[in-house]
């Protein structure tokens, strides 16, 4: 059932990017939906998908994701979640703190779907890239509160964890 439900957000992002590259007009309706209240711009292509417009947790991460693939400019998919694409962004780590906490307090998939949207600017500006399919799953798991705390504790080991490059990059400058 996991893997069904990664593969159906992998294949919703894929075919956002490729219909954003070869129709400006579907990227710039996209982009509105960003806003909740011009979101209903991209009903036409979340409904294509056969996303449940009626379904309010069905359809804000959807439109969130939408709206930030139009916004990115990038070609395919990244790969880093939410947390280290967070970091990498960041110039002081109080700064990404803040953008972290704020995003681990949020308790229904509306509200995190209303932090997310200045995040994903954020994160599109510098560029990281962000694996939106994993972010879409993320986004759809939050309405579960299992789901939820698993979501928020992967985001926040993104976030403060090392990559194994950054332990061996540490460790070499102190024997030196």
């Amino acid at each position: 059932m996991e893997n069904r439900k990664q593969e159906r957000a992998r294949r919703f992002v894929t075919a956002i990017l490729e219909r954003c590259r070869e129709d400006k007009g579907f990227a710039a309706r996209l982009r509105r939906a960003d806003n909740p209240d011009t979101e209903h711009y991209a009903y036409g292509a979340l409904a294509s998908f056969g996303i449940a417009l009626e379904d309010d947790e069905e359809r804000r991460p959807h439109a969130v994701i939408a709206a930030g693939l139009s916004r990115s400019g990038r070609e395919q998919d990244g790969s880093l979640g939410l947390g280290e694409a967070l970091r990498r962004c960041v110039e002081s780590e109080e700064q990404g703190e803040a953008r972290l906490r704020r995003m681990l307090a949020c308790r229904t998939t509306e509200e995190v779907c209303r932090m997310l949207r200045p995040l994903l600017s954020f994160i599109a500006a510098r560029d990281a890239p962000l694996c939106h399919a994993r972010l879409l799953d993320d986004l759809l798991s939050f309405r579960f509160e299992d789901g939820r705390r698993r979501v928020c504790l992967r985001w926040a080991q993104e976030y403060y964890g090392r990559s194994a490059s950054d332990a061996d990059g540490q460790a070499g400058e102190g024997d030196a």
